[in-house]
């Protein structure tokens, strides 16, 4: 009688501890699986780097063959409120300079009412239509990611710019291109900020300093938006929900 009591007790416990193992294992399954779609979205301030594979959406290899542009290398970022994702003040070699990357335009990361009486509405509207159908709430956020993420990226480390001096509607800003340290190895900033769906192809185009034909680099712009859409990264993690 004891025994057959004894018996019946140890399977109530192996029941019991093979219930728990299967709860425990699904509980960690959704939990890894939200931490991917946040990873994936905007909801975290600064989106995951570590799921980019440049298998499936490669990076240009950065080449520095055109004669029409400047090199301005060992740059560092200087903390400024008026940073952004695709606007930034620096320290170059030879001084102070504010930069404007090509091809990708950030979301704002706040909206904002002038003196003037105008404010950047519109702009945040078009910024979040572009990019899936954003609301300003959610564009905004996306643009804080965006500066968070390029931030995180250059503060603190030396870069390298590249520019033939054009200036941007005559102010003192000048368009660029950035280029980054990227998993050991230098890749454009404009193109990252696109595979990770934080900015949209927009804004003055031009030949890579490779004498890449800024057409050609638009298409490749485009594959990588696809990848960042079908990995619903940035942006369009949070439109696809």
């Amino acid at each position: 009688m004891a025994a057959r009591k004894k018996q019946t007790v140890l399977s109530t416990v192996i029941t019991l501890l093979v219930v728990l193992t299967f709860v425990w294992t699904r509980y960690q399954e959704i939990n890894e699986g939200q931490g991917s779609e946040l990873a994936k979205g905007v909801q975290s301030e600064v989106p995951s780097t570590a799921g980019y594979s440049q298998g499936e959406a490669p990076l240009t290899k950065v080449k520095l063959s055109s004669s029409r542009y400047q090199v301005w290398e060992k740059c560092v970022m200087i903390d400024s409120r008026g940073n952004d994702g695709d606007s930034f003040h620096i320290q170059a070699p030879h001084g102070r300079e504010e930069i404007r990357i090509y091809f990708v335009d950030a979301p704002e990361s706040e909206a904002r009412s002038y003196r003037d009486g105008n404010t950047n509405h519109a702009r945040i509207a078009q910024q979040g239509a572009a990019m899936g159908g954003l609301n300003q709430a959610q564009t905004t956020k996306l643009g804080t990611a965006a500066k968070a993420f390029v931030k995180q990226l250059l503060a603190g480390k030396r870069f390298t710019v590249v520019t033939n001096g054009e200036r941007v509607y005559n102010s003192h800003r000048k368009y660029a291109f950035v280029i980054v340290d990227w998993k050991g190895q230098p890749h454009y900033l404009h193109e990252l900020l696109v595979v990770h769906g934080l900015g949209r192809i927009h804004t003055k185009p031009v030949n890579l300093p490779d004498n890449t034909t800024a057409s050609k680099q638009k298409q490749h712009l485009r594959n990588l938006e696809t990848y960042a859409k079908r990995m619903r990264y940035g942006a369009w993690g949070v439109v696809a929900k």
